[in-house]
Order: structure tokens, then C-alpha cells, then sequence
């Protein structure tokens, strides 16, 4: 059984990997208990790492965007 860990350092095995393939491939699907009271703003669980980025695109794929790939708020 081989042993790994995520970017945080968190350990995991094969045996993880495995139980949570079953669940999420089960008919039942989540059934732990909720984690916590919904916040608003920005989504905060992308990681430990994780920094905020702008995304830009070309004028065709600007057109595809509803809007016109309007900016919704301010860039980071």
C-alpha cells in the first residue's frame, strides 16, 4: 500500500483513495455532516495556497460570454 500526501502535507494511502472513489461513485452521495455556515463573498475552500487571478480572453471568447464578458466586480 503506497503512502501520499496532498500540498498541504496531509497523509493519504491507497486505502483512502479507494474509499473515496466508492463514495463518490455510490447512489447515495454525501452524507456527512455540514462543515459549516455558508460565508459571504469569494469562495474560500480552493486551498491553502490558493491567490486570486484575472482571467483574460480573446475578443471571440469575450462574444461567448454572456454579458460580453463584462467585468461583474473589481480584478485582484
Amino acid at each position: 500500500m503506497s503512502k501520499y500526501s496532498d500540498v498541504n502535507g496531509t497523509p493519504f494511502t491507497d486505502e483512502d483513495i479507494e474509499q473515496w472513489a466508492a463514495e463518490a461513485e455510490s447512489e447515495q452521495g454525501y452524507t456527512g455532516g455540514h462543515v459549516g455556515p455558508s460565508v459571504p463573498g469569494r469562495p474560500i475552500s480552493v486551498g491553502a495556497q490558493a491567490r486570486p487571478f484575472t482571467l483574460r480572453l480573446d475578443a471571440a471568447r469575450r462574444g461567448q460570454v454572456p454579458g460580453g464578458g463584462v467585468a461583474l466586480g473589481p480584478s485582484v
